[in-house]
């Protein structure tokens, strides 16, 4: 049974929001993106219903419950690799453009700083309390099993920058051609630069 009142993130205890998914109420914080049944039981939270979402090269995300990415499920899950055989009579010609997946758009995403590090193509990123606002990097590395302490971020115009691991930070998995509008979690409000 669901809390009736939004429950404070057990993360970062910002108040959540009420969201509807397959028929059940849950709790998503907007700061951090966490997801919660809000009973106070953190077991429960364990049922929470996996989730994907595909970025803007098509490749899809697979989330936990809770909103933590499945870095292992998505590493497992099958991509689109265009070259099976089978799908050669169903090819588009050369120079076509591909396929756009109907309406969606990129979304600003809460994530901690130390995830930057799992983003393959780079992204739009801005960090909690940094004044340059929205920057594309193109990429980040981290591995606290080799003794990283920090996170190293190269930018789209060379500065490299190492960053703590666990500040919040906003991303937008799009290209350098574009930059967000959007400061909130939702759709990023992509304009040309």
């Amino acid at each position: 049974m669901t809390s009736v009142t939004p429950p404070p993130c057990a993360d970062c205890s910002t108040v959540t929001e009420r969201i509807t998914v397959e028929g059940e109420d849950l709790f998503r914080c907007p700061a951090c993106g966490l997801r919660t049944f809000g009973t106070g039981d953190e077991n429960d939270d364990q049922d929470l219903p996996s989730f994907s979402e595909v970025d803007e090269n098509g490749a899809v995300i697979i989330y936990h419950g809770d909103g933590e990415p499945d870095f292992e499920a998505t590493a497992e899950f099958p991509q689109d690799d265009d070259g099976d055989e089978d799908d050669l009579d169903d090819a588009e010609e050369p120079g076509a453009p591909g396929p756009v997946a109907g309406g969606w758009e990129p979304e600003v995403r809460d994530v901690r700083v130390k995830d930057l590090a799992y983003v393959l193509t780079g992204g739009w990123v801005w960090i909690y309390g940094d004044g340059e606002g929205w920057r594309f990097f193109t990429s980040a590395t981290y591995d606290p099993e080799a003794g990283d302490t920090t996170v190293t971020i190269t930018y789209s115009d060379g500065e490299v920058v190492k960053e703590e691991p666990w500040p919040q930070a906003r991303m937008v998995h799009a290209g350098p051609d574009t930059i967000p509008t959007a400061s909130r979690p939702g759709p990023a409000g992509l304009v040309i630069r």
